[in-house]
């Protein structure tokens, strides 16, 4: 199995133990992780409501509003600021932006795709995956991409896997760190990452052939 890098950025190891615990349902776990992180300083709480919000994404409403509930109760009785709102009608813009940022030249494809599967399905999850939540700042599109790409890997999901590893190296994750996330993960819920793990490599090596 291969081992973690030591040299993984603190924010890309939160939300990968964080997302991938929270994945395998070992939710007390993942909360010592986050409890060791607020009493230490080294990360805003927001950064980790934003973690939870994004996790619907994947895990459903439960999942969000379990770790919602739970970090409340490391703000007392304060209540959460500067909580963010779309001005209405830039979320579908917004979230068209953000697909191509992830998807590149295979934006148009994947949209007709997806309305090739449900009437209207491409305009949703243009507008509320990407415009309403993606969009939302307190993660990094790059930090959102590798919840995505740790959520996949654990759950099998290996064709939107390869699509959300390429959208990963798209907004700017470095080979290596990705690499090193999927090395963490595998370690930790016991899970081959190799194959993954050659696939941001050869990803990687065709990006010179306009693919990626």
């Amino acid at each position: 199995m291969p081992t973690q890098s030591r040299s993984l950025p603190i924010r890309f190891h939160l939300v990968a133990i964080v997302s991938a615990l929270y994945a395998t349902r070992d939710r007390a776990k993942a909360f010592v992780h986050i409890e060791r992180s607020l009493r230490q300083g080294g990360l805003p709480i927001r950064f980790f409501s934003e973690l939870f919000i994004h996790l619907s994404l994947f895990l459903g409403y439960p999942t969000m509003l379990d770790g919602l509930e739970r970090l409340a109760s490391f703000r007392g009785n304060k209540r959460r600021q500067n909580s963010f709102q779309h001005k209405r009608g830039v979320a579908i813009s917004e979230g068209r932006d953000i697909l191509t940022r992830v998807y590149g030249k295979q934006t148009e494809k994947l949209v007709f795709r997806l309305e090739e599967l449900e009437t209207g399905l491409g305009r949703r999850i243009t507008e509320d995956a990407y415009g309403t939540i993606m969009a939302r700042p307190g993660l990094h599109l790059s930090e959102r991409e590798v919840v995505n790409v740790v959520v996949l890997f654990i759950d099998g999901y290996n064709r939107q896997l390869y699509s959300h590893l390429r959208g990963a190296l798209r907004v700017g994750v470095k080979p290596r760190v990705l690499k090193s996330v999927l090395a963490l993960v595998g370690n930790l819920v016991n899970q081959d990452a190799r194959p993954a793990m050659e696939t941001v490599d050869r990803i990687w090596q065709n990006r010179r052939q306009g693919s990626f």
